[in-house]
């Protein structure tokens, strides 16, 4: 089962880590651009983002894409390979934890469940750490439940345990202990497990936990002054308060963001009422079974990440609950496995009703490529619309450029996706009624994972939207080293000219920037521009050029002078203006 698990995962989550390229957004190729500066300053304290210090994320993962550049190139595959690997890591650690606790069954469907779950595929196509935190989470929980129930040392559980979580904490930064230290916190006040606290060896995973953690929040703090303030305070306690500069954030509703948990973690997430069967009834809670402590430990660890960002709305973005999916996936595949045991009826009524909803999804898919004929030009990106880059801060918001015209220029994708839903979970239907549950969850996994390939191809034909490497091809064909290249606004504007032109860019107009506190530094270049001052740098001696989003076009040219540029090129929503020729 594991090879299979591991296999999967790799196709999926490896094979798809080259396209497209880098994304246009503050958490793609700019998080690439930090990256980069990182090893090309071989400064492994400070991260740099433009030229300026970038005090607002850990640097964990920061070192793993600068590592893999190092060794591989500074590639969109590179700059993914880190997390792609922590989902293989994921797929792998998921199904281990659930054969150990929950049973072999159980964790094949969780590791199923992880790999082919949407939301796992969607919010690892950019380059956050979600993937990352949540194998350290998977990881402590799984040595601290084998030190607690005896089936490893305590001298080695607890102290892995605090390690991993000191990871978490450069990964994820506070949270990455906040949240796994009040799970478990939680599971040992149920059960009544706080009496043993001398067995956790407090004194020592604390000393491993600091050993850890603290010596570049220490280096951090002593070569940023002012450090403390913008990474604890600013970015973590005002930002889940609602308050923190700039509020380039935003906060799904909670209703909206509960309900989003059903697409990702689609189609698994239909056995969720299988929950109530395997929660633990409470007078076997003290008992010290593996199995019941591990369902109680899941619960703790689901219930304190999914509670803290209900009730937490200051900002609270769709995949913020990345850390507690694989504990919903095991708690999904002992559900899925236990109702398997007795034999369930709303199992099969399930199976079925997905078979139904694959056809019904190929026959709307048919009729609007019928209804399409006359529709799309070949060129998506032409067919799509586009927006200010600071509405782009939802992590689904693009969903919106989608027009009919671009769902015709995607027919190849949409016939695959169709082909898969539609086959596959009608075989998955057929095999559960033939009594073969194991080879039915395959089935619904693999059309998933077509599913996700097919996604893939349309994220390639996107490309020219979602990322501008097109731009910056066409631009380092006319650029000079002494050219000033300048975005009209933040750096999410265009951050993949920046990064595939391996150019440091001026920002004119931003608004709102992460880069505004570290511009603030004595020895930060000369990087945000206001109106008066990049008025002066146009109609100087020097050649600008001005990379534009469509929708800021009129504003921007009521700025400069009538006549003062040309268009040296246009693509993806965006124009690149020059102030003279030649």
């Amino acid at each position: 089962m594991l090879p299979a698990l591991v296999l999967l995962a790799a196709a999926l989550f490896l094979g798809t880590a080259g396209t497209p390229a880098l994304v246009d957004d503050d958490v793609d190729a700019a998080h690439a651009l930090v990256a980069r500066e990182m090893l090309a300053r071989h400064d492994w304290v400070v991260p740099y983002q433009d030229g300026i210090r970038y005090l607002i994320r850990p640097p964990l993962h920061f070192w793993l894409v600068a590592g893999s550049y190092a060794v591989l190139g500074e590639t969109a595959f590179a700059t993914r390979l880190p997390v792609a690997l922590a989902m293989v890591g994921l797929v792998a650690m998921t199904f281990v934890f659930g054969r150990r606790f929950l049973g072999a069954r159980a964790g094949f469907y969780a590791g199923l469940a992880v790999a082919t779950g949407p939301g796992f595929f969607v919010f690892t196509r950019v380059v956050i750490p979600e993937a990352i935190y949540a194998l350290e989470f998977a990881a402590i929980f799984y040595l601290f439940l084998r030190a607690w129930t005896g089936s490893l040392d305590p001298r080695v559980g607890y102290p892995g345990a605090a390690a991993l979580t000191g990871l978490a904490a450069l990964t994820r930064g506070p949270i990455g202990v906040i949240f796994p230290t009040l799970a478990i916190a939680l599971f040992l006040f149920a059960t009544g497990g706080w009496r043993r606290w001398r067995e956790l060896r407090l004194p020592l995973s604390a000393a491993v936990f600091l050993a850890v953690a603290a010596p570049w929040h220490v280096l951090a703090a002593r070569r940023a002054p002012g450090f403390l303030w913008a990474y604890f305070v600013n970015e973590h306690v005002l930002r889940a308060l609602g308050t923190r500069e700039p509020r380039d954030y935003s906060a799904v509703s909670a209703p909206i963001w509960l309900a989003e948990h059903l697409v990702w973690l689609f189609p698994w997430s239909l056995f969720a009422p299988a929950f109530v069967r395997i929660f633990p009834r409470r007078g076997v809670w003290r008992g010290g079974d593996a199995g019941v402590s591990a369902r109680l430990l899941l619960f703790s660890w689901t219930a304190v990440i999914v509670g803290f960002f209900l009730l937490e709305s200051g900002s609270r973005m769709e995949y913020y609950s990345f850390g507690a999916w694989p504990a919903l996936a095991l708690l999904l595949g002992a559900g899925l496995e236990d109702a398997e045991r007795r034999g369930a009826r709303w199992i099969r009524a399930l199976a079925a009703g997905l078979a139904l909803f694959g056809l019904a999804y190929a026959a709307l898919v048919s009729a609007f490529l019928v209804a399409a004929r006359g529709l799309g030009a070949g060129d998506v990106a032409s067919d799509l619309k586009s927006g200010a880059a600071e509405t782009y801060l939802s992590a689904m918001a693009r969903v919106r450029d989608l027009t009919p015209a671009a769902f015709a220029d995607l027919r190849v994708p949409l016939v695959i996706s169709a082909a898969a839903l539609a086959i596959g979970f009608g075989a998955a239907y057929v095999l559960r009624r033939g009594g073969r549950p194991v080879a039915s969850a395959g089935a619904m996994a693999g059309a998933m994972a077509a599913l996700f390939l097919a996604a893939n191809l349309s994220y390639a034909r996107l490309e020219p939207m979602f990322s501008s490497k097109d731009l910056a091809l066409r631009l380092n064909a006319v650029l000079r080293p002494t050219d000033v290249v300048a975005f009209y606004g933040d750096i999410r504007v265009a951050p993949g000219v920046a990064f595939y032109c391996r150019r440091r860019v001026l920002l004119w107009n931003a608004r709102l920037t992460n880069l505004a506190f570290g511009a603030r530094y004595r020895d930060a270049p000369k990087t945000l521009y206001d109106d008066a001052e990049f008025g002066a740098l146009w109609s100087g001696s020097r050649r600008v050029v001005l990379i534009v989003p469509v929708d800021a076009e009129a504003e921007a040219r009521a700025k400069l002078p009538p006549g003062s540029f040309r268009v040296l090129a246009r693509s993806g929503g965006k124009t690149a203006w020059v102030n003279r020729a030649g």
